[in-house]
């Protein structure tokens, strides 16, 4: 659909994620985190392990980014890694012991600036803006190309 709004959109969402992310990484600094780490904490706070592949199809991350943003965060002692028991050529992911503690605060953290961004907003027009971000993305996301964009708008609280 053609609309002359359409790139003014484009530049209000990434403006908002620009900011989100600045104000997630001043928040999280502190705790010795970064909010690009964010989609992989979530991933693994209960101790799952995975494997590099399956955190960038989760996160939807390339390859090469998360190759590079794990290697930040092996060097940094955020996570640890281990031979993968069901396939020699690869490594399993896991969240170091003391990342596991940060990630109480940092949820607070985060929450706090979830809470700034939509202040004045009413229960219902958060969640209307929760279902139409979530149906914008299924609409961006390769996978669903071609779909009309019919899929269910799911929410992810805690990501």
């Amino acid at each position: 659909m053609d609309s002359p709004s359409m790139p003014g959109l484009a530049r209000l969402i990434n403006r908002a994620a620009r900011t989100l992310a600045r104000d997630g990484d001043a928040a999280l600094r502190p705790l010795g985190l970064r909010y690009a780490q964010v989609p992989v904490l979530a991933l693994l706070r209960n101790g799952t392990a995975l494997t590099q592949k399956e955190l960038a199809e989760a996160t939807g991350i390339e390859q090469p980014s998360m190759a590079q943003l794990l290697t930040r965060m092996d060097r940094d002692g955020l996570i640890r890694r281990a031979p993968n028991p069901r396939d020699a050529r690869s490594q399993t992911i896991t969240l170091a012991d003391d990342t596991a503690s940060h990630l109480t605060e940092a949820r607070r953290q985060l929450a706090e600036i979830e809470q700034r961004a939509v202040a004045g907003f009413s229960a219902a027009e958060i969640r209307t803006l929760e279902q139409l971000l979530t149906r914008l993305n299924n609409n961006l996301e390769p996978e669903r190309a071609g779909s009309g964009g019919n899929a269910e708008a799911t929410t992810h609280s805690d990501e």
